[in-house]
């Protein structure tokens, strides 16, 4: 007989995809790795499930080498909600707390981003960019363009996750053209609509 039709709903089960996608995990004990690491997750509160979907090679990391380190370092920075923060970004816990989550922070905080813990606990996304190919490029042309000074304390991680190349430069430019001085807010976080409705109602006088 033939085989039976997929579920309604399509696609297969997470598991199933998990695989799919990082086959390597195939090879790793259920018993030593696997399950110790689920189990971890979620004493921590974390959606292992949504995990299993969005970032399933989580489960082939090293619980004493990578989990616990980054986790020890997020809490040390201030980190709260970890279950929801790791959740929505699991990725975190494959990064290097020395080489990558460490000189992230310390540049937040020299750009006024202070305290730094309930910002990352809010936008904990800003961890997963690259340091020197959005983070530092970002702030750098905010500051050169004059819409940001820092130690800025109203700077938010959000600001500079903004695409640089595809929403702060076409707006700094349009600003200049038009002659208008923009918020921080105006060229990396807000809309398109109050971006064009602030840079109509904030024109630049030169005396």
């Amino acid at each position: 007989p033939p085989p039976p039709p997929p579920p309604r709903g399509g696609g297969a089960p997470p598991a199933v995809a998990a695989l799919v996608r990082y086959p390597q995990l195939l090879s790793v004990s259920v018993e030593a790795n696997l399950r110790p690491t689920a189990d971890y997750l979620r004493l921590l509160g974390v959606d292992v499930g949504r995990v299993v979907r969005s970032h399933a090679i989580t489960l082939d990391l090293s619980l004493e080498a990578n989990l616990k380190p980054t986790v020890s370092f997020l809490q040390r920075e201030g980190v709260e909600e970890l279950g929801r923060v790791l959740s929505s970004q699991p990725s975190l816990l494959s990064l290097s707390t020395q080489s990558s989550l460490a000189p992230k922070c310390d540049f937040l905080r020299s750009l006024g981003m202070a305290p730094l813990g309930p910002l990352l606990t809010q936008y904990p996304a800003v961890l997963t960019l690259s340091l020197e190919a959005n983070l530092r490029p970002t702030a750098l042309a905010l500051a050169e363009a004059g819409v940001l000074s820092p130690p800025d304390p109203t700077l938010r991680p959000r600001h500079l996750a903004a695409s640089l190349e595809r929403r702060i430069k076409p707006r700094l430019a349009l600003c200049a053209a038009l002659g208008v001085t923009p918020t921080l807010g105006a060229v990396t976080t807000a809309s398109d609509v109050h971006f064009c409705k602030q840079v109509r109602l904030s024109p630049r006088t030169d005396e």
